[in-house]
């Protein structure tokens, strides 16, 4: 029987395909391992002829939740095989889901049975029909999701809702599709409950491009509030937008994107605590961002988006709002990864994550026409919280931003394990790295080189726990001495001095030469390399017969040439 075959398929394992091929598993702990493993033994053990109703109930709700607007989207699921059909049948809620078709909606009303609707819709296809279904089913709508352009969602709001009723009503997501225009502004009162009771259900709000009265009852008592693409007319004063905050307590998600804030005199005494907030993401002025973070905190947040926009109006005061937005209390906790990135030469961008505690951090901090400097936010950083770098497994850099200062406070990251190199000038670092390595074997050019002593009066490597160097688009044909050069002695030394680097991986870098990846393979116990990039000229090397003296000689040439 062909549904007994198909009840008997696996769960295929897609993503650890996915993780293979992009080598997650380079950075893996072993508490992640085991929990990987764990998952992909589960999808041996429960095939989905076998998992209970329970559990299939709430695959389809997902499904539905996920499926577009348009189409059948999730009805398929309940014709796949018999025991699918039946756990579908038996689940109002998943009725609930409506798909607004003419003859689909009269059942799916009756299947559904007393359960709260959920309609999502966009009113540019078919709005005298999914109009006329909302509002004979105002009463009974818990989730509405309408969006469509300016002209039509004033007429759904003005001529078929009105002042329509909604006491189910717990999650509102309007989204105005017209790019251009007059403001769109909703009533104040829309689908609110004369009941006072239903002012206590937490609720969720999301409004593009159209707004509510910043009185509004609306703006109270929410879990999940998204405020996005204001018009200039809708524009609240940061006063108004954290009182707005504030009035929900259990708020747990928050998002705030181009709201048009203007920054006032507060009026309140803050700071405030969110303390059920788990993701925040924020893209405003960076005037406007300092503001949120300095009068909110956020002590269970996981999931931390800022995008912090140029602010004209305050040119003197950027460095120091870079500080408090760095310098969050809430951010400066303890991570396993930290990636500074410079997307474009007017901004950089630093990431987060942290294994144990599945947190991430995302930062993005746009100068405008002024370069962007590392070193200043960077030096705060470690005078405000001496944690944060403490636990750092895996850096990757990937801008010119970063230079000797930086790496200096960068030094902090004694338990780094992997480092990553990508189309930056790796020099400075690189010979950092190698000045410490010569100085632990005795080989000094300045003695005034800082260098860490242990508590044995021993002399400690820069990065002692460093068993990785990735170099990704770097070119490595610079005049001599070349970065894979100065990789070369540092390999060498590092070994010499009993703390070596056994991985060295090399990725759509330019101009590399057979001889550096001979040497390479030599020096280390796994190497890689992509196969782009090589040059086939022949590598003058100064004719040094082992890797010794090569090594002394780049050291010395580093350091007549004043590269640090």
């Amino acid at each position: 029987m062909p549904t007994l075959s198909t009840s008997k398929r696996r769960v295929p394992l897609a993503i650890h395909s996915f993780r293979r091929a992009l080598g997650v598993n380079r950075f893996e702990t072993f508490q992640h391992r085991r929990k990987r493993l764990e998952a992909a033994a589960l999808n041996t053990i429960a095939p989905i002829s076998s998992l209970p109703p329970e559990i299939l109930c709430h695959i389809f709700l997902f499904y539905a939740s996920t499926s577009p607007l348009h189409g059948l989207g999730w009805l398929a699921v309940t014709h796949v095989i018999h025991h699918w059909r039946a756990v579908a049948l038996a689940c109002p809620e998943l009725w609930a889901n409506l798909i607004l078709h003419r003859k689909l909606m009269p059942m799916m009303l009756v299947r559904s049975k007393e359960a709260s609707l959920i309609i999502r819709v966009d009113l540019n296809y078919r709005t005298d029909l999914a109009s006329r279904h909302i509002r004979e089913n105002i009463a009974r709508v818990g989730v509405l999701d309408v969006r469509g352009s300016q002209h039509a969602l004033d007429a759904f709001f003005v001529d078929h809702v009105g002042k329509s009723s909604a006491p189910r009503l717990r999650s509102l997501s309007v989204v105005n599709l017209t790019t251009a225009g007059d403001p769109l502004w909703l009533d104040a009162r829309v689908f609110h409950s004369a009941e006072k009771r239903m002012g206590h259900i937490p609720r969720q709000l999301r409004l593009e491009k159209c707004a509510l009265p910043w009185n509004s009852p609306w703006y109270s008592n929410l879990t999940n509030l998204h405020l996005a693409d204001f018009h200039k007319a809708h524009s609240p004063t940061i006063t108004m937008l954290l009182s707005v905050i504030i009035s929900s307590p259990r708020l747990q998600h928050l998002t705030l994107i181009n709201t048009q804030t203007r920054v006032d005199g507060l009026d309140r005494s803050f700071p405030f605590a969110l303390r059920d907030l788990r993701s925040i993401r924020v893209s405003e002025p960076i005037s406007v961002c300092a503001q949120i973070l300095m009068n909110l905190t956020f002590p269970s947040v996981v999931a931390v988006d800022v995008c912090c926009l140029p602010a004209p109006a305050f040119p003197e005061t950027h460095g120091s709002l870079v500080d408090t937005v760095l310098c969050h209390r809430d951010f400066c906790q303890t991570y396993n990864f930290l990636r500074i990135d410079a997307p474009t030469r007017d901004c950089f961008r630093i990431d987060t994550s942290s294994y144990l505690t599945d947190k991430t951090l995302r930062i993005e901090i746009h100068y405008g026409a002024r370069p962007p400097s590392l070193g200043p936010a960077l030096n705060n950083l470690v005078k405000y919280s001496n944690i944060f770098f403490s636990r750092i497994t895996t850096l990757h850099v990937n801008t010119v931003a970063l230079g000797n200062d930086s790496w200096r406070h960068l030094r902090k990251c004694r338990n780094l394990a992997t480092l990553t190199l990508q189309t930056i000038d790796p020099l400075p670092i690189l010979t950092l790295l190698l000045e410490c390595a010569m100085r632990c074997i005795g080989v000094s050019v300045r003695p005034e080189f800082e260098v860490d002593i242990d508590l044995n009066g021993v002399r400690r490597q820069l990065f002692p726990e460093l068993r990785c160097i990735e170099l990704n688009d770097i070119d490595c044909g610079n005049p001599y001495p070349s970065p894979t050069d100065v990789l070369r002695s540092l390999l060498w030394a590092r070994r010499t001095g009993r703390c070596p680097i056994p991985r060295v991986r090399v990725a759509a870098c330019k101009n590399v030469f057979q001889q550096d990846l001979d040497y390479l393979r030599f020096l280390t116990n796994s190497f890689f390399r992509d196969g782009v990039g090589q040059n086939p000229g022949e590598k003058e090397d100064g004719g040094y017969i082992d890797v010794r003296s090569f090594s002394l000689n780049v050291f010395e040439h580093l350091h007549i040439s004043r590269i640090y």
